[in-house]
Order: structure tokens, then C-alpha cells, then sequence
């Protein structure tokens, strides 16, 4: 979708901005540019509709080289969000988002449309809030019409640069929840600049950090937090590992007293201990042994991909203390409070025999 090919920005003062950018933006995903004040982000972002003209290398939209595109042409098809919304104060709503779509010359019918459909996609009334100025709303509903507008011509591409970084934490954090919601819906291609790491992590599909206009690791979240690529992104990270494990971090792969197959069971070996879950042949879940019998309907299973924070509540909702973790329709393994408690004992084995 998006492809740098050996990008680098020099300034006229010799300051070097961006070196050697080589990667690729896939289609339908919403990714996430952040490291340290200077490190280049918002440079590298502002490329890719020109406002900053690359020094070396180019970079391709749909393989084609942004620079054959006319730039008017490029930007109209290039969404665009600033931390400072920049809503035009003298206009209404509805006229601020209308702006695109008729220099684009859309039909009057089509742009009300489109109106009132963005309006409702971030939970605002058209009827309340489309003749209001944006004076009239508060900080949040200001930058939903941000970025609705952005999207109001229907671009492939929306570039997001810190555009939530003046809200007050509540209104943030429901902010990213609702733009990943509405990415989940509307499938563009998003880059976003942050310098929040924790924003990053619960909005990115993938991550690239970047340190003195180099990218140091691009990965998802999960990824970047559990197999950081080097001290930098170790410490720039931070201590967020335990919240991003999954079950299959933490499960047991070995042979499980709470796992048997089906061929065993028949032979008559079963084990006594409970919960009991059994396989079929091919590694898929047969069922559960409850008072002597086995149940193949409405068997409790994690996902292997299920973060350890959203595993736990289903001990105590299934009342039980092991659960199968399944991959692709087979049992991976278990999930117990045991395995739990002893990845965590052998994680800090060495703390723990200091005291």
C-alpha cells in the first residue's frame, strides 16, 4: 500500500532527519510511528503526502511513485488529522466537513449524505450537532469532527498526527477506543505519530519505533513488548510485559493430568483429577468429563491469542481450575493457576532466592 524505499531526509543545515527508511504499509492497517523528541516521526509521516519532499529514495502509494501524482490530487485522497483540530471556527460543523467533498464537486444530496453518516459513525446527532460551531462542543466532539472530516471525501489513507494528545486522559482514552472501533469498521489505512508507548500499544496493529531517523524495530505491540530487538526498545518500552502475556505464554505444552486423549479414556485410563478435558485423535477437543461422564457442548476454552488479564476472569466464571488453550481448532495445551504461578515463580526465580 504505503512503501519507503530507501528514504532519507537532509535538511539544508545538514541535519539529518530521516536515514534509510525501508518499509512497507499494508492495506486496511492502522500503523503507529513514535520514539523520542526528533527521532523523526512526524517527518517521516509528512512524506507521504508531501508536505516534506524527500532528500533520497521514494516512496510509493499503490506501487505507483507519490511524485507522478498531481499533489492536489494526492492530498484530496490523503486524510489528515492534527493535534491542533483546526475546525474553522466561523463555519458549522456540517460545513466543516463538507469541505473536501465540494472542492471535490460532489453532488449537494451526496454531501448532506455523508454528512450525517460520518456524524452518526462517532455517536453524534446530525440533528444536534450539525449547525452547531465548534465552539459550541467540547474538546472531544471537536476532534471526532477532525477526524471525520479527514474521512469525509472517503480517502484511502488517513494520516494522524498526535491528535489526542491535548485531550485530558478520560477523553483520550475513550478517543482511541473509538477510532480503533471506527478503523475496525471503515478498514483505511491509518498512520499515526504518537509519543505515548501506551497509546501505541492498545491502537497499532503494528509499531515502529524510531530512534535518530532510523526505525529501531517495527512489530506488533505483543511482539515489540515481549521480544524487544535491543536495550533501546527495552527501555523505551518499558515494564509492560505481564499485561501483553497470552495463554499460550503461560500455558503448559507438556502432558497435562487435566488432558487425555480419547483413545486413552477408552482404554480406561483416565486420570481422576479434575477439570478433565478430552481430545479427539487429531488434537481437537472432544470434551469435558463432568460427574463421571463426558460433555462435548459448551466446553470453556481460551484462545491461545487471549491476553493472561482476560484469561483469568474465566476460572472463576467456569468454576474451574484449568482450561484447554486452543490454536485453530486444537488443543495447544493448559491453562491453570499452577502454570501461572510457575511462570511467574521461574521468572523471578533469581529475585526470589536472593531473599
Amino acid at each position: 500500500m504505503i512503501t519507503f524505499s530507501s528514504v532519507s531526509k537532509t535538511y539544508e543545515d545538514g541535519t539529518q532527519a530521516i536515514r534509510k527508511l525501508d518499509f512497507t504499509i499494508q492495506a486496511g492497517e492502522f500503523f503507529v510511528l513514535i520514539g523520542p523528541s526528533g527521532c523523526g516521526k512526524t517527518t517521516t509521516m509528512k512524506m507521504i503526502n508531501r508536505l516534506i519532499e524527500p532528500t533520497e529514495g521514494k516512496i510509493f502509494l499503490h506501487d505507483r511513485e507519490i511524485h507522478t501524482f498531481d499533489v492536489q490530487e494526492l492530498r484530496w485522497n490523503i486524510g489528515y488529522v492534527l493535534q491542533q483540530i483546526a475546525l474553522f471556527p466561523h463555519m458549522t460543523i456540517a460545513e466543516n466537513i463538507a469541505l473536501v467533498p465540494e472542492m471535490k464537486k460532489w453532488r449537494k444530496r451526496k454531501i448532506s449524505d455523508r454528512i450525517d453518516e460520518l456524524l452518526h459513525m462517532v455517536g453524534l446527532d446530525p440533528a444536534t450537532y450539525r449547525e452547531r460551531k465548534p465552539s459550541e462542543l467540547s474538546g472531544g466532539q471537536q476532534q471526532r469532527v477532525g477526524v471525520i472530516r479527514a474521512l469525509a471525501a472517503d480517502p484511502e489513507v488517513i494520516l494522524m498526527d498526535e491528535p489526542f494528545s491535548a485531550l485530558d486522559p478520560l477523553s483520550r482514552e475513550q478517543l482511541q477506543q473509538d477510532i480503533r472501533n471506527l478503523q475496525q469498521e471503515i478498514k483505511k489505512t491509518i498512520v499515526f505519530v504518537t509519543h505515548d508507548m501506551d497509546e501505541a500499544m492498545a491502537i497499532g496493529d503494528r509499531v515502529c519505533l524510531m530512534k535518530n531517523g532510523e526505525t529501531i524495530q517495527i512489530d506488533t505491540p505483543q511482539n515489540m513488548i515481549l521480544h524487544p530487538a535491543n536495550d533501546f526498545v527495552r527501555e523505551f518500552i518499558g515494564d509492560r510485559k505481564s499485561s501483553w502475556l497470552t495463554a499460550v505464554d503461560v500455558m503448559s505444552e507438556a502432558k497435562s493430568p487435566h488432558l487425555l486423549s480419547i483413545h486413552d479414556l477408552e482404554a480406561g485410563n483416565a486420570s481422576s483429577i479434575l477439570p478433565l478435558y478430552i481430545t479427539e485423535e487429531d488434537g481437537s477437543l472432544a470434551g469435558r468429563i463432568v460427574e463421571g461422564s463426558m460433555i462435548r457442548e459448551r466446553i470453556p476454552i481460551v484462545p491461545n491469542d487471549m491476553r493472561l488479564a482476560q484469561a483469568l476472569p474465566l476460572f472463576e466464571q467456569h468454576q474451574v481450575e484449568a482450561l484447554p488453550v486452543v490454536k485453530d481448532s486444537k488443543v495447544v495445551g493448559i491453562l491453570s493457576y499452577r502454570t501461572i504461578m510457575h511462570y511467574f515463580m521461574k521468572k523471578h526465580e533469581k529475585e526470589i532466592n536472593k531473599v
